[in-house]
């Protein structure tokens, strides 16, 4: 068989089926879409946008057959329950608030030692690994 002519008996050819689908799996798909991007931190514009956007298939399937009014709805509810969720970088200490605010503003957050710190704080001397050297010892 040559390479490029699908052989009808290959079990490993791969098959695309289409499964009917009432309006409650619709929306249970759209939740699904809704929940996963509200836990990656995604806002209700954000989220709204992707229904709308003709590359994610599914959910934009679910927008077209929902509506916007029922997709904004389901929206809602997803980030009421996951979009409170606030992230904090644990290697630093600090809040994404407090990141975020010392890049905008870098030169607030320098100790009297002229050490910058994310955090505002003096550096904590356990992550300070390097171990200054003597010939003295």
């Amino acid at each position: 068989m040559p390479f490029q002519d699908p052989d009808p008996t290959d079990p490993n050819m791969l098959v695309g089926v289409m499964l009917p689908a009432d309006a409650e799996a619709t929306r249970d798909m759209a939740y699904v879409f809704a929940e996963e991007f509200a836990r990656l931190g995604y806002d209700r514009s954000r989220l709204l946008g992707l229904f709308k956007t003709p590359f994610y298939g599914g959910a934009h399937g679910a927008y077209q057959h929902l509506g916007e009014t029922e997709i904004l709805l389901i929206i809602d509810e997803c980030l009421n329950a996951w979009g409170q969720a606030q992230f904090s970088i644990l290697d630093f200490g600090v809040s994404i608030e407090e990141r975020d605010s010392e890049i905008s503003d870098p030169e607030s957050k320098i100790g009297k030692d002229g050490v910058r710190s994310l955090s505002g704080r003096a550096p904590d001397p356990l992550l300070n690994v390097r171990k200054e050297e003597s010939d003295d010892e």
